[in-house]
């Protein structure tokens, strides 16, 4: 742990508070608001709705936050794929590689491509189970590309002792949620600013059926 020089009481301005956290915390997690710091969002993915854009973020067309993970919810068929291909397509508008997590094996690729997707770089890849999807966002997260993720659907993917097990329906219950709160409790702590400035965006869009 890092050494933390001890401060005369009563004498500790605002930068030594600072300083002073961050060194306990041994890297950067204290900042002023009034500076760049992990709760900014400087851009934004446009979802192809003018509405929903502008109901984002208050006074301005947005859309989905980069560097932020957003979740669509919906029940089924009410668009929820449709507008995850189209913020794909507008992610790749502006220079961010796609990465598809299919749990269905379902996409159509002309369905993307009507969308305005650019197939050529979009990496789809077949949702396995949890971990695995959890696993290569982590690994791809470290590579420094600008990344877009989405996840078609966190509801329709196993665990994997989900795939080992029967079909028993409370042989684990409350597995895959334990398995997401802790990853992304993680990811949330280590990623969140490091994502941000680099310009990366999870978008889980799940089915409710």
């Amino acid at each position: 742990m890092a050494k933390v020089t001890k401060i005369k009481t009563g004498k500790v301005s605002f930068e030594q508070m600072k300083s002073l956290v961050n060194k306990r915390a041994g890297s950067t997690v204290a900042y002023s608001l009034k500076d760049d710091n992990p709760t900014q969002v400087k851009s934004w993915i446009p979802t192809g709705s003018r509405w929903l854009d502008s109901i984002a973020c208050k006074g301005k067309l947005a859309g989905i936050p980069v560097g932020k993970i957003s979740e669509i919810a919906g029940l089924e068929s009410t668009g929820k794929s449709f507008m995850a291909a189209q913020v794909a397509a507008n992610a790749q508008k502006m220079g961010i590689d796609v990465v598809y997590f299919d749990s269905e094996s379902a996409i159509d690729p002309d369905f993307l491509e009507r969308a305005g997707c650019d197939l050529e770089r979009l990496l789809y890849t077949q949702a396995q189970s949890v971990e695995f999807v959890l696993e290569t966002i982590e690994d791809l997260l470290s590579t420094g590309n600008k990344l877009l993720f989405i996840w078609d659907s966190l509801a329709l993917t196993p665990s994997v002792s989900d795939i080992a097990g029967d079909y028993n329906p409370n042989a684990e219950v409350g597995k895959k949620a334990r398995i997401l709160s802790k990853y992304l409790s993680l990811m949330l702590t280590q990623h969140c600013w490091y994502s941000t400035n680099s310009r990366r965006t999870l978008l889980a869009p799940p089915l409710r059926r």
